[in-house]
């Protein structure tokens, strides 16, 4: 059986963890009754101290372990995920549907007055943002998509004097226009704009205001 001296090593020796008894001395029932009298000695020589279960140098501050219960475990964080993920979806859902209404509405606007004269810059450049998040365009907008969003704007135009303003823009570096590699192969090229640089068909916004 250990002395007290041991016992006291022993406890010194856990720190702030603590020792349970049959760490102490095991589980015999004599070594046990031996123990819990030697412990409750240095209790009252206030050499430890003891704790629920453990015991402890005196003057030691124990080590607070956290409960089961503040933990989470891999299942229920997948399942707090799943449910921070159908929010993300329905949020953005409804973003979408907002958009939808406020674009639902400029139209209905433009539809109201008719616009004859060309589109303010302003104007081109809510058509080309329009186009290019519809078709994920790449910020790579196809000229004939771009006007086709203009006319659905509301807005009539002059086909040439529309070009003649994007070549304009492009010499001034606020959009670029860029050439199409097999213009034969592509659908409504009769809406590109030929040039000297060759048959100009996509618009990338450069400069904004």
């Amino acid at each position: 059986m250990k002395s007290k001296e041991d016992l006291l090593e022993e406890i010194a020796n856990a720190g702030k963890e603590g020792i349970t008894l049959t760490k102490l001395v095991g589980r015999k029932r004599k070594d046990m009754a031996v123990g819990k009298e030697l412990l409750g000695e240095l209790i009252e020589l206030k050499k430890i101290v003891k704790k629920g279960s453990r015991f402890y140098l005196a003057g030691i501050k124990p080590t607070r372990k956290r409960k089961k219960k503040n933990y989470v475990t891999r299942e229920e964080l997948e399942g707090i995920l799943e449910e921070v993920y159908k929010d993300i979806a329905l949020l953005k859902d409804r973003i979408d549907r907002a958009f939808e209404y406020v674009d639902e509405v400029f139209l209905e606007t433009r539809s109201r007055v008719r616009k004859k004269n060309l589109p303010e810059i302003s104007d081109m450049q809510i058509a080309y943002d329009n186009v290019n998040r519809k078709e994920n365009a790449g910020d790579s907008v196809p000229i004939s998509s771009f006007k086709k969003e203009l006319r659905r704007m509301g807005f009539e135009f002059d086909e040439d004097e529309l070009n003649e303003k994007l070549l304009e823009l492009d010499r001034k570096e606020i959009i670029y226009l860029q050439i199409a590699n097999n213009p034969d192969e592509l659908p409504n090229k009769e809406y590109g704009i030929q040039s000297d640089r060759g048959f100009l068909f996509y618009i990338t916004w450069i400069k904004r205001s």
